[in-house]
């Protein structure tokens, strides 16, 4: 499926289950279902930030931004963690005000029963997210994906929770349970913002970089390299080399060998931009003392 058509499925979705655990809270009272609820505002918003990232980022580069608009993923990820922690502290601050005064919960096995029906929509669209990120290797598909599997992992801790408080009679784990949710939260949400940094910061794509000097050592007998460079945008690689050919090759053979390089990175490398500066015999010696100095 097409990564826009997901993200307007998320939004859909999305709505879906608000509406269905906000319904669950009022049936039972219980400040758990209520911060389950809160989280899924964040996942409405998260996923409309993500159709807009990744409407912007599909558009070609233009005069104002000459390598494309692919850091509107990392942006959309970068708010996203942000506001899993503002989640964070919203389930936190409703669970202290009923730590102290737990209230006995209602209906709760109905209020259950409809929560649960919302998990397993979240359940089934995570997966399917989280299957076209890694296919299209999106950071903003990534990001709502993962948000939306710990919401399905909190939410499953949340209904056998409850059903452990209301078979003992602790009522006081409903604010307990919400509080836990909302530590995961938090550790999701400085997960995603760690990683979203790195890429915003252009750290190198060490993955990338094994696989592309693998392929650079496989045609050392047509080319030396050195000076690698890479960073991420978005689903793009950004990669920079400067290379040394043989001298006594011609122009056209040169053009020739750097070609097949790169056919061969684009091959093992998907959404790949590789840059080869080539060098000439003066440089390239400077380079060989230089390097046995």
């Amino acid at each position: 499926m097409d990564k826009r058509k997901i993200a307007i499925l998320a939004i859909l979705v999305g709505l879906i289950v608000f509406v269905l655990k906000l319904i669950a809270y009022f049936l039972s009272n219980s400040v758990a279902l209520l911060s389950d609820a809160l989280e899924s505002t964040i996942n409405i918003v998260a996923s409309i930030m993500m159709f807009y990232a990744l409407m912007l980022a599909s558009q070609p580069e233009d005069r104002g931004h000459r390598y494309g608009h692919q850091k509107a993923e990392n942006i959309s990820a970068l708010v996203e963690g942000i506001l899993i922690i503002i989640a964070a502290i919203l389930i936190i601050e409703a669970a202290l005000g009923r730590l102290s005064d737990p209230i006995p919960l209602e209906n709760i096995d109905l209020g259950l029963i409809v929560s649960i029906s919302a998990t397993s929509l979240n359940g089934i669209l995570a997966w399917a997210m989280m299957k076209e990120a890694r296919r299209s290797r999106s950071m903003a598909l990534e990001g709502d994906a993962k948000h939306l599997f710990s919401d399905v992992v909190s939410s499953v801790g949340v209904v056998l929770g409850l059903v452990v408080a209301v078979l003992t009679g602790l009522y006081v784990l409903d604010s307990v349970i919400a509080l836990v949710v909302a530590v995961l939260l938090i550790r999701m949400g400085v997960g995603v913002l760690r990683k979203t940094t790195r890429d915003l910061m252009d750290a190198s794509c060490e993955d990338e970089e094994m696989v592309i000097v693998g392929v650079l050592e496989k045609n050392q007998d047509l080319l030396e390299y050195h000076d690698l460079r890479t960073r991420r945008s978005g689903t793009t690689v950004f990669m920079d080399v400067h290379v040394c050919i043989d001298g006594k090759r011609t122009i056209s053979e040169g053009q020739g060998i750097v070609a097949k390089v790169e056919e061969e990175l684009r091959a093992v490398v998907p959404g790949i931009v590789p840059n080869f500066r080539i060098e000439d015999e003066t440089q390239c010696k400077q380079h060989r003392t230089e390097g046995k100095g």
